[in-house]
């Protein structure tokens, strides 16, 4: 009967992968109370992961009932709601992170097509690619620039999939390569690393979040995957990964090449002509694998036995980033599993015999 112990019973069993048992907590909590806020969260993201959209998005619209989503100022205070109508001015505005800012983008040209005009505020490291993709959109530097945009309505980026991603078959809609890289940067970017006639595998192993630390790896388990194969290797991590990538080179003899030219982490228009380069991207959940689907460069995603909701359940493809193919521990921390997997498939592409 005790029913705030009911909803963290049912948080663990979905951090361990019993989706069915988690639900079925669910299902039977008796809400009230301040813990409940959290409790219909989580039961929203659940509820996403098994594609009950639906249902879903509306428990996630609880993100502004708890930390941090309950400290957000938001930029809005006399103006409606967007709930679809159209021909309206509309403004929508970021909250979350980078790589939540690249998934909602690909609904912004269906948004688009709804309204009279569309305003868009994005982390300006996102600026250029917006732009450059999608010109008829009006892409905002900060707050004040967004406060002084004429319009009608406004929403944040979060609940826009609640107006138009409610089941699997509104993913048909889904738009493929919804950002572009310079063209003028993925020339000078080959010449630098002078990649002309070699296969280019873009790698990336870790995220520096600290809410999921089991989606990452060490670099120098991807041995496994690479090892005396005839392929480059570029860096696409972010961060200081100099040492790892200087102790993998002399561990393993693999070379990763780094371009000095981009910073990984500020620079994305500069990450995104270095993805462009690759012929294939190989990469853990973070910034690199959603800027690479939005690029729709092919890609391989390693994903922990329990991934983000964003990866739903079970599936081997992506239903925001149809370029992107999904690699899942069949089991808690089996990622031995996972390196298997992908060699034999590069071996295939590559027609090792």
């Amino acid at each position: 009967s005790y029913q705030e112990a009911k909803a963290n019973l049912a948080l663990a069993y979905k951090n361990i992968g019993e989706i069915k048992k988690s639900l079925n907590i669910y299902q039977t909590l008796e809400y009230g109370g301040s813990w409940s806020l959290l409790a219909k969260f989580n039961h929203g993201i659940t509820n996403v992961t098994i594609g009950s959209f639906k249902e879903g998005w509306k428990y996630y619209e609880y993100r502004w009932k708890v930390s941090p989503g309950n400290k957000e100022i938001w930029p809005f205070e006399d103006k409606p709601l967007w709930k679809g109508e159209e021909g309206s001015r509309v403004v929508l505005w970021r909250e979350q992170g980078i790589g939540d800012d690249i998934i909602f983008l690909s609904l912004a040209p269906e948004v688009q097509e709804m309204c009279e005009t569309l305003s868009v505020y994005v982390d300006p490291r996102l600026q250029a690619l917006c732009k450059r993709a999608m010109p008829e959109i009006n892409f905002v530097n900060d707050i004040e620039e967004l406060q002084n945009v004429e319009c009608e309505y406004h929403l944040p980026m979060g609940s826009v999939p609640g107006l138009i991603r409610n089941d699997i078959s509104d993913f048909d809609r889904t738009v493929t390569g919804y950002l572009k890289a310079d063209p003028k940067r993925v020339e000078l970017i080959r010449k630098e690393l002078q990649l002309d006639g070699k296969t280019v595998i873009g790698v990336s192993w870790k995220s520096l979040s600290s809410t999921f630390k089991t989606k990452s790896i060490h670099l120098r388990d991807m041995e496994h995957i690479f090892t005396g194969l005839d392929v480059v290797l570029v860096n696409l991590q972010y961060g200081d990964v100099d040492d790892e990538i200087k102790e993998f080179k002399e561990t393993t003899g693999i070379d990763v090449l780094q371009c000095a030219s981009v910073d990984n982490r500020e620079d994305l228009d500069g990450l995104a002509a270095l993805i462009e380069v690759c012929d294939l991207v190989v990469s853990i959940t973070n910034v690199t694998v959603h800027m690479a689907g939005a690029l729709a460069k092919e890609t391989w995603v390693l994903l922990p036995y329990v991934a983000n909701f964003w990866w739903l359940l079970d599936r081997t493809d992506s239903v925001w980033y149809p370029s992107s193919t999904l690699y899942r521990q069949p089991a808690l921390d089996d990622w031995d599993s996972v390196y298997a997997s992908i060699r034999i498939d590069l071996e295939t592409r590559l027609g090792c015999n």
